[in-house]
């Protein structure tokens, strides 16, 4: 009897085994209201730790019940072991979507450079000591020679600049604020000290690395 009863757990333990390999499960759902843009642009992350994402089917399912299979149109990245992203690895080189620079920034990085750089320069040693120093650090990684870094170059600067303004602009509030509780018509700071100010006040550092 007991060998029976062994067989049957056995057999029952694999059959619910594979019915729950062999089910699926909504994780996540989106619903738009409305949309009037010709294309949706929608980011998701799948890890398959043992599975190659070249065999991942990706479905769309409309509120009708419409199902549309979008695999085709989903840009699949490979990451290591460790979830770093392999840098070109299943990058899709032909993507004209995405815009390389600001068209509104009107001004030549030359132009932008007369008051003094905002975007700070960095190398391998100031970088590590950028990223431990700062809680928020944008750094745009580029090459003199390269067309596309030169096109981004300005609007790099001016987002250094905006970051500066927000900056000053937050200081200059604490200063009056401490002027008008000790009644004093001016401030006594340097201009050092007034800079180092603003760095500390700063929303997002702004730097760059020439590679």
């Amino acid at each position: 009897i007991m060998s029976y009863l062994s067989l049957f757990i056995m057999g029952l333990l694999a059959y619910l085994e594979t019915k729950a390999y062999l089910a699926t499960r909504t994780v996540t759902d989106l619903a738009l209201d409305t949309n009037r843009d010709p294309r949706v642009r929608v980011n998701f992350n799948i890890t398959m730790m043992d599975l190659r994402c070249d065999y991942a089917v990706i479905d769309v399912v409309s509120v009708l019940g419409t199902d549309q299979n979008v695999t085709q149109h989903v840009t699949k990245f490979s990451l290591n072991a460790d979830g770093v992203r392999a840098r070109f690895a299943g990058r899709n080189k032909q993507q004209n979507d995405i815009a390389l620079s600001d068209e509104k920034v009107t001004e030549t990085i030359e132009e932008l450079h007369e008051n003094g750089e905002d975007a700070v320069s960095l190398d391998e040693q100031t970088l590590e000591f950028a990223k431990n120093e700062n809680e928020y650090l944008f750094v745009d990684f580029y090459a003199s020679w390269c067309s596309h870094c030169r096109d981004l170059a300005p609007t790099w600067e001016t987002l250094a600049e905006v970051m500066t303004d927000a900056a000053e602009e937050k200081v200059d509030e604490q200063i009056t604020e401490r002027m008008e509780r000790g009644g004093r018509p001016h401030h006594e700071y340097s201009d050092e000290e007034y800079d180092e100010a603003v760095k500390m006040e700063l929303p997002v550092f702004i730097a760059k690395v020439d590679c």
